[in-house]
This record gives structure tokens, sequence and C-alpha cells, in this order.
């Protein structure tokens, strides 16, 4: 069975019973940070690989740990730390801070060689938001585009930075070999990963 099968098999046991009913309790629960319907679609279908943050908000709503939800599939054997592309977050750490509705999200990430994240940005409207980085390997690269343009700054092994995470940001490897980033994100709630205490999954 592949992990598609499984998420597909779990929403039609579970009380949403169909994609749509299940990814409009997505919306609901994660807002503008839910994964988008039609990735959703591909997931199930097979067509796409899920990332950790999508894995963490379906497994979210169906009540259950991503570990759980691989079990009798094709990712079954999966390290916790999920090859995402050219980098990986860690799972425990992320769950752990669910679990314990910490006041801010701790992530490891992991860059291979020639990679990088995907550009983010929390809500420049919103309470300011810092992500503290320690580099613990290699060097990381990072991107900040702000009002006067694009800043880049490179950090290699041992040293410590942080930034206004409303800015549109990525990291990328500076180093020939894998890269290993430890980043605290607060407040939490700016956080993909984040699931507000007085939601109901």
């Amino acid at each position: 069975m592949t992990l598609g099968e499984k998420i597909r098999q779990q929403i039609k046991e579970s009380r949403y019973k169909s994609i749509s009913a299940f990814h409009r309790e997505m919306v609901n629960i994660f807002e503008s940070k839910a994964v988008n319907r039609r990735t959703l679609s591909q997931i199930i279908n097979g067509h796409a690989s899920a990332r950790e943050r999508t894995l963490n908000q379906i497994a979210i709503i169906l009540g259950m740990r991503i570990s759980d939800l691989r079990i009798g599939t094709d990712s079954e054997m999966l390290e916790q730390e999920e090859t995402l592309g050219a980098f990986t977050y860690n799972e425990k750490a992320v769950l752990r801070a669910l679990e314990n509705n910490l006041p801010f999200m701790p992530c490891k990430l992991v860059l291979k060689r020639g990679g990088h994240t995907s550009e983010e940005q929390d809500r420049p409207e919103g309470p300011r938001s810092v992500k503290w980085c320690a580099v613990i390997m290699g060097g990381i690269k990072l991107f900040v585009k702000g009002t006067l343009g694009e800043e880049t700054r490179t950090f290699y092994k041992g040293a410590t930075f942080s930034f206004d995470a409303r800015q549109r940001h990525y990291f990328e490897n500076a180093y020939k070999g894998t890269s290993v980033l430890y980043v605290i994100h607060s407040p939490a709630q700016n956080s993909d990963f984040y699931l507000p205490s007085t939601a109901s999954a």
C-alpha cells in the first residue's frame, strides 16, 4: 500500500468520509497555511510526494501521528527525518512542540549538497516573528528579501543568527557536503506546523 492509498483509506474511515469534506476541515483549522486541494489530491493519487508539513497537517486532522500514518505503507521504513527533496525537517521535534503547546517551534533543517528550502514568509501585517538559527554542520546561506531588496549572508559551523521572519526568506546550502541548521521559530503560532490549542480536529 502506498502512503497516498493509506491516507485515502483513513479519510474514508474518518468522520469526514470524502476528500472534499476533509480538505474543508484542513482549511478551517490551518486557514491560509492549509495544503491546497490540488496538492492533496495529487498525494492521495500517487502523483506527488508529501512534504513533512503536509503530512503533519493530514495527521493532525485525522488525529494520528505521522509515524502511525506510515504503518503498512511503502514509506514505513523511512527514517523519522524524511527526505524532502534537498532538505529534511525533524518530525520528532515538531510533534513534541505540538504535544506540549510550546510558545516556540524548534526544527532541525538538513540541507544536502546544492539544496535549498522554498521561499517562505510570515504574515507581514502580523506581530513580529523571529527565527533564531544555529549552524551545527557545514555552511548556510540566508536570503532575505526586505524593503531594500535581497540581502544575502553566509554562516558557517558554530555561527548563530536571527532575523525577522515576516520578510520573504529561504536557506541554501553553502557547503560542499551536508549542512545542518537548528531553527527556533517564535511565536509558534506563526509556524506552518502550529495548531491552535482552541481548534478541534
